[in-house]
Formats: C-alpha cells, sequence, structure tokens
C-alpha cells in the first residue's frame, strides 16, 4: 500500500475534505481518497511533491502557475466531459511542515489504460484489437481535438497535453458503461517546474521518457511542442494497447535512440500486431519523427484511422435541432414512392404541364405551430424537378379530388405542341357546347370544348407557382411569429423563393393568355 507521504490521512483539508486513505503514489505526487463533507460523496485529493529548501518567492511563483494550469484543466472539462474535472485547488501546510500545493477532482471508479493493458497479460488473454481499441477512445481523440483548437477567454488557441500515454488515460466505471477520461490535463509545466527546481535548471524532464515525442527529445532540432506532440502520444499508446506491452523501452540513451530512429518507426507490424495496410500506413504519419510530417492534430489523426479501418466515427454528442435546406429530392425509379408520413398534410402539383416540374410541400400537422419548422431531419419544404411529360399523355380531366399520380422519369421525348387542336370541318362547323348524342356510341368529336379544357391545362402550371408563392409566404409569416426569427435556407430568404415562384407564374400564365390572341 502506497506510504502517507504528508501524514493527512484523517485530517480535514480545507475545511471540506475528510482524508481517508492514500490510493496511489508517483514520482510527481500522491493521490487520496477523500470525502467531501458538503456533498457526501468521494473525491480524489492530489498533492503534489515539490522542493522543499526553495524559499517563499519561489513557493508563490509555483503555486501561481500551478492554479494557471488548474484554470486550464477546469475550462477544458467544462467543455468536455472526457477531461477529468477539477473541483477545488490550493495549497496547504502538512502537519510535518510540508509546502503542499493540492488539488481536488472528481472521484473516478476504473482502472488506468495502462494498467487494464498490464492486467489482460498477466491474465493470458490476448491483447486488444483495433475494433475494440476505437470505440472506447474515440472520446479522448474527439476531447483532444477540442483543446487543439479550444476557443478560450482571449480567443483561440491551442491547449496540448505534452505528456499523453496510457497511465493518463482512465477507463472510468460510469452507470455501468465504461467511459475513457484523460487525466493530468495541463500540468506537465508545473511537472516540469518542480522537477528542475529539484534537480536543477539543467533538467528538461517535461514528459515521460518512454512516450516522448521526437521534438521533446530534440527541441533544437525538431521544434516546439504542439497539438502534433499529441498526435504521437495517443498514437502510441494505441499500439501499445494492441501490442499488449510498452513498445519503447531501456534506458534513458537506449530510449532516446528507438524514439529518434528514423528508419524504424514503433508501428504495430513493428511490434507484431496484424493491420492492414492502410492501418499501418495512418500509424507511420501519425509516429514520424519529423513533426510536420505528422498529422497536424488529433482530429486529423482520427478521422484518418477511421478512414483506414472501414469504421464509422462514435457520435459524440447529440446534434440539436437543424433548420432543414432546400435540396433537391432524386427518386430511383427501380423504387416504389414513398408516400407522405403519417400526420402530415400534403399538398402536390403534378403534371406541370410544359414547365416539367412537381412542387411537394409535406408539413406535420399534429405538432405546435412553434416546432413545425425546427424538427430536425424533418423536411418541411422539398423543391423536385422532375422529367418531362412523355409525347402521349392522356387528356388532363380536372376534379376537385385528382388522383394521386406516381412520378417517375421518363425517357426523352419530341416536344409536343403547346395547345393541341384537333381541325374542325369547314364545311359543317359544330357549337362549341353541343352535347353527345345519347342515341351514339362512339364518342362524340373534339372541338371548341377540348380547346377550352387545353387553355385550362396550359394555365395550370403558372396557376400553381403562384398559389405555391402564397402558401409559402404564409408558412414564412407563421414560422417567423412563432420562432422570432426569419427562416432562411442557407443564404437565401424564404420570401426571395416565394417572390421568384410569383414572378414564374405570372410570367407562365401572361404568357399563355398573349399566345392565344
Amino acid at each position: 500500500m502506497p506510504e502517507d507521504l504528508f501524514g493527512i490521512v484523517g485530517t480535514v483539508i480545507a475545511s471540506a475534505y475528510h482524508v481517508e486513505s492514500v490510493v496511489a503514489e508517483g514520482g510527481f505526487g500522491v493521490v487520496y481518497r477523500a470525502r467531501h463533507g458538503g456533498f457526501r460523496a468521494p473525491v480524489a485529493l492530489k498533492c503534489l511533491k515539490v522542493p522543499q529548501h526553495l524559499g517563499p518567492e519561489y513557493q508563490a511563483r509555483f503555486l501561481e502557475q500551478f492554479r494557471a494550469e488548474a484554470e486550464v484543466m477546469f475550462r477544458l472539462s467544462a467543455a468536455t466531459s472526457t477531461v477529468t474535472r477539477p473541483l477545488h485547488v490550493d495549497v496547504m501546510n502538512a502537519p510535518n511542515g510540508s509546502f503542499v500545493p493540492f488539488m481536488v477532482l472528481e472521484w473516478l471508479d476504473g482502472e488506468t489504460l495502462d494498467a487494464l493493458i498490464r492486467s489482460r497479460a498477466a491474465a493470458g488473454k490476448r491483447p486488444f484489437t483495433l475494433g475494440e481499441l476505437m470505440p472506447l477512445l474515440e472520446p479522448v481523440a474527439r476531447a483532444l481535438e477540442r483543446a487543439h483548437h479550444f476557443d478560450g477567454p482571449a480567443g483561440a488557441e491551442s491547449i496540448a497535453h505534452c505528456d499523453l500515454k496510457p497511465e493518463n488515460v482512465f477507463i472510468a466505471n460510469v452507470g455501468g458503461e465504461r467511459v475513457a477520461k484523460i487525466l493530468d490535463f495541463g500540468v506537465a509545466e508545473v511537472r516540469g517546474a518542480a522537477r528542475r527546481a529539484a534537480r536543477g535548471a539543467d533538467e528538461v524532464a517535461l514528459f515521460t521518457p518512454a512516450y516522448g515525442a521526437p521534438e521533446q527529445w530534440n527541441p533544437k532540432e525538431l521544434g516546439e511542442t504542439g497539438p502534433w506532440t499529441d498526435v504521437w502520444g495517443l498514437a502510441l499508446s494505441l499500439v501499445e494497447a494492441l501490442v499488449g506491452e510498452p513498445v519503447v523501452a531501456g534506458g534513458h540513451a537506449n530510449v532516446r535512440a528507438q524514439i529518434l530512429e528514423r528508419k524504424r518507426r514503433p508501428t504495430p507490424r513493428t511490434h507484431g500486431a496484424i493491420v492492414s495496410d492502410s492501418v499501418e500506413a495512418v500509424f507511420a504519419r501519425a509516429l514520424a519523427v519529423e513533426p510536420r510530417d505528422r498529422y497536424r492534430d488529433a482530429g486529423a489523426f482520427w478521422r484518418a484511422l477511421v478512414a483506414a479501418s472501414g469504421r464509422r466515427a462514435e457520435a459524440t454528442s447529440s446534434p440539436g435541432p437543424e433548420i432543414p435546406d432546400l435540396v433537391p429530392l432524386a427518386r430511383n425509379p427501380s423504387q416504389p414512392e414513398l408516400a407522405a408520413a403519417p400526420g402530415t398534410l400534403s399538398f402536390d402539383f403534378d403534371d406541370m404541364g410544359n414547365a416539367g416540374a412537381s412542387l411537394d410541400l409535406d408539413l406535420p400537422a399534429d405538432e405546435p405551430r412553434a416546432k413545425r419548422s425546427l424538427a430536425p431531419n424533418r423536411p418541411v419544404i422539398g423543391l423536385e424537378l422532375a422529367a418531362p411529360p412523355a409525347a402521349a399523355d392522356p387528356p388532363l380531366t380536372v376534379s376537385e379530388s385528382p388522383p394521386s399520380i406516381p412520378r417517375s422519369p421518363a425517357p426523352p421525348a419530341m416536344p409536343r405542341p403547346l395547345a393541341p387542336v384537333t381541325p374542325r370541318p369547314p364545311a359543317r362547323p359544330e357549337p362549341a357546347s353541343r352535347p353527345p348524342d345519347p342515341q351514339s356510341s362512339s364518342p362524340p368529336a373534339r372541338s371548341a370544348a377540348p380547346v377550352e379544357r387545353s387553355l385550362a391545362r396550359r394555365l395550370l402550371p403558372g396557376s400553381a407557382l403562384v398559389a405555391s408563392s402564397i402558401l409559402l409566404t404564409a408558412l414564412d409569416r407563421m414560422y417567423a411569429s412563432a420562432a422570432g426569427e426569419v427562416f432562411t435556407l442557407g443564404p437565401v430568404r424564404t420570401s426571395w423563393v416565394a417572390a421568384a415562384l410569383l414572378l414564374g407564374g405570372l410570367a407562365l400564365g401572361v404568357r399563355e393568355l398573349l399566345s392565344r390572341v
């Protein structure tokens, strides 16, 4: 069991945290289990090991830096739950008189990825497969991507962990599910400051040697650390989980040589893991010696790994309501036409004559007005451009309840006359309204009556466009009054679409009327 280095078990820290036991000890600090007196819930108390021989001025500077790093962790944990959330940061004087900065964090039940890898190996189990790791570590990659493109108080900034390793990835049990959490985000600089103070100004141990990126080992030639450093740490952690043991090991000089060796990279195949060529290529780039040859951030690396493995990325958050865009609706001739969803009002304007277009409007009928245009994944307005009608269409029958005509693409045909009219015999003109002979079984000859019906049919496209404009304008007003904002389709306002439909309908109607003069 780890030693109570600071002698605080059984005491109360900051008048709120009842220290119960020691959980773990590392080179940088001791972790205790404590109980919050007000919430009556367990918390993790992390006490830092800092040099005690330095004066008050150094201690004040160290504490300020420690608080600044804790602030970074707090802001990140507020943006993503994958980063362990700090609850309190302060300094105390231990019973033995030590100056002890401490941080209180949320309590997590589970084990680190490092411990999980070692326990599987000790039990004789096979290492993780890529298919098992990717769903588990997807939140880690997304949290790193959020940190690499973080919108902080002073604007956009890039926050890198710079010490990512299996020991800093915690697999917690939350609600019966395994959830990955990132530990020690933002404390690499604090750790380095403490080590430099303890061992001298020339000490550059800001990272764990076996997981240090090449630029951390050789900053003079390879440049500074950044998001690409976390790409290295995440990729190397994945390789270790795929292999089942550390992939970089040995003394200080041996570790440095392995990491900076350009011809042999610590990829999965190098250490015996079986992966595809595309996956191996992604790891080879993520573990390149030159930072400029790697992926620029964790998000780019993870997207490439998802594509190479043929898997789909796990959703990290449920999308909010979206206003659907006005998009063309494509139909496959081999598939049946989809009926309107239950509970919707459908307005279909089919057989648009020479215009060759149909307008479908589906509006939810059983939802409140304020929600009608905010329902996610439900198309409110769809504009479909249908194929031109065939050369020989049946005559249009106008009725109050027109039958539903399936829309399917038709082969190109020769254009037909705008208004087909049967020539009348000059010798025996018949009146336009002559009724059919009841004694005759043959249909009456076409005369003036079909001409009037053809004109109505020719005016139908323009009338449909005008009606659509009116309906669209009404819907726009209803949405504006309910939502308090103007409904837009990307950069296009709905009123512009309605005006275009109105002008188009009037132009079609005027053209047809003038063609009869």
